[in-house]
């Protein structure tokens, strides 16, 4: 795993480097926020590198998304259903892509936490899961969430 080595353009190392090994590239880049630039490539040898974005709540966002199922591909472990709830707060639908946000159980619901911008951990913190927010959602509607904790 290598963090802190994934970006968009010419600050994007490891991108080069890979293909200059040859290895075979199976993510190349997620339509999410944050955490978009996060890559997973196979090398001829039978390992794999995932590279994570340089900011902090990026990089955990892109953890969760990449890294945690390539680890339970590799040891032969399922995914566990993600549970939808509805969520409310504050959060406007990105056009194209999924928004990553925290969120704290309240009720039979979660509430969206503050403190989520790429290079802030706060959110993720104090919240319980991550709430997948699509393009089409509205305050209080459902949106399948990633566990922080389970």
């Amino acid at each position: 795993m290598v963090t802190g080595s994934t970006s968009v353009g010419v600050t994007d190392q490891l991108r080069e480097f890979l293909r200059d090994v040859g290895a075979r590239m199976v993510v190349d880049t997620v339509a999410c926020r944050p955490g978009h630039p996060q890559l997973l490539a196979g090398l001829a040898d039978g390992r794999w590198v995932v590279g994570l974005p340089g900011n902090p709540y990026a990089a955990l966002v892109a953890a969760h998304t990449l890294l945690a199922p390539l680890i339970a591909g590799l040891s032969g472990r399922g995914l566990p259903p993600l549970p939808r709830v509805a969520v409310s707060g504050d959060v406007r639908p990105a056009p194209g892509v999924a928004r990553l946000v925290p969120v704290a159980w309240e009720g039979a619901g979660a509430r969206v936490v503050g403190g989520h911008r790429a290079a802030f951990l706060r959110g993720a913190a104090v919240g319980d899961a991550l709430a997948v927010i699509g393009d089409g959602w509205v305050d209080g509607a459902p949106a399948p969430l990633l566990l922080l904790n389970g």
